[in-house]
């Protein structure tokens, strides 16, 4: 208490003000996220339900506390606990939290907002009047930032397991499909050939023409009925690419440029032939661009990257653990640093595309990508005629 107070007297009061609430506000983590632990317990949130939910919960709720404290000791500084916050929310909802609700995300949020607060009023109520207010505005800012942060990026990965769900739709679909082709195409095509068969027969052996026009007759049968059943599946039948084009490239890639040890994560989810051919091609060099800058320069553990193909959209989440750069610092001087990422900037503007990145020395570096699909050009799209 006595280095504090005469931190107090030594440096700017609003300053040291801010401070000792940082102080006191990290000391409170556990507390905080104990209460938080029994709100969600009050409300039955499937954030609870299990233990892996819960320890990336907790996690969260320790990052953004983190981060609060933070932003009132550094004001003018980007935060590295948001940066860590934002890679560590994209890496845990691509697991077991990508299937929570964003419902059930935004009311956690709202819990830990209100806990925190309560906290933050009761540990600024010694602090001196005029400083106290503009303390609790600062940290309030925070919190709603780093809450912002968390239902952003976890609505995103709650999108990406929707198309997750549609893709293994889509692949039951085909297994039945497959069996269908077996089960009704199939033998009716087998069944003709077998009346050929026994027409060919009936013709050696001599039988009569009756004979022959019968098995005949089953023959067309069977040919009718597969190809009825042909044109119904013709008629109904979305087109489907090869599984993973996109993700096969880049793991070639990435495997070409791997160091031992570094374990590689690459996902696809969606329909690639929703995304034009040109849009297809930037988006695979901006992509590839950023697993270069991981696995050359960054010296990580681990490099995530996943897809999310919808029919009018495409969202890319990337990150890895590796050393991190300073967003803010001027680019080297042999011209290899900044180049990378204005192209795959440049390349993304030109689509009426997005592009975020966060990083921060240490903590490694997440990547966003947002990009709007063009409508499909009617002249070019199938006319359902066969």
């Amino acid at each position: 208490m006595l280095k504090i107070q005469t931190q107090i007297e030594e440096t700017d009061p609003s300053v040291a003000s801010a401070c000792l609430l940082a102080d006191r506000l990290a000391l409170g983590s556990d507390e905080i996220i104990c209460q938080f632990r029994q709100s969600l317990d009050g409300v039955s949130s499937p954030l609870i339900s299990t233990t892996e939910l819960w320890g990336e919960a907790r996690e969260h709720a320790r990052l953004v506390i983190q981060e609060c404290a933070e932003a009132l000791r550094e004001s003018e500084r980007p935060s590295a606990a948001n940066a860590a916050l934002g890679l560590s929310v994209g890496l845990s909802t691509r697991g077991p939290l990508q299937s929570v609700h964003p419902a059930d995300t935004l009311r956690s949020s709202g819990l830990l907002f209100q806990i925190c607060l309560q906290y933050l009023v009761t540990a600024a109520a010694g602090l001196p009047p005029e400083q106290s207010s503009a303390c609790l505005g600062r940290a309030v800012a925070a919190l709603n930032h780093s809450l912002a942060t968390c239902l952003q990026v976890s609505a995103a990965g709650y999108d990406a397991y929707l198309l997750k769900k549609v893709e293994e739709s889509a692949t039951g679909h085909r297994q039945r499909l497959a069996r269908d082709l077996h089960d009704r195409l199939g033998q009716s095509l087998a069944l003709a050939y077998r009346c050929l068969d026994l027409h060919d027969q009936a013709m050696a052996e001599g039988y009569g023409p009756a004979t022959r026009d019968r098995h005949l007759g089953r023959v067309r049968g069977a040919l009718d009925e597969a190809t009825g059943y042909a044109r119904g599946l013709i008629s109904d039948l979305r087109t489907r690419p090869g599984a993973t084009g996109l993700a096969e490239a880049l793991l070639e890639y990435a495997e070409a440029h791997q160091a031992p040890g570094v374990r590689v994560h690459i996902e696809v989810n969606g329909d690639e032939s929703w995304v034009p051919a040109g849009h297809a091609e930037e988006l695979f060099l901006v992509l590839r661009e950023f697993l270069r800058n991981s696995l050359t320069h960054a010296a990580p553990s681990t490099v995530a990257l996943e897809v999310d193909v919808a029919p009018h959209r495409v969202d890319c989440f990337a990150h890895d653990d590796g050393i991190g750069f300073d967003q803010a610092a001027p680019p080297a001087r042999d011209g290899r640093s900044g180049t990378g990422l204005l192209s795959m900037r440049e390349r993304v503007q030109a689509l009426g595309g997005t592009l975020h990145l966060t990083s921060a020395p240490g903590v490694g570096t997440g990547m966003r990508l947002s990009l709007l699909l063009p409508e499909p050009d009617p002249a070019t799209a199938p006319d359902g005629r066969g």
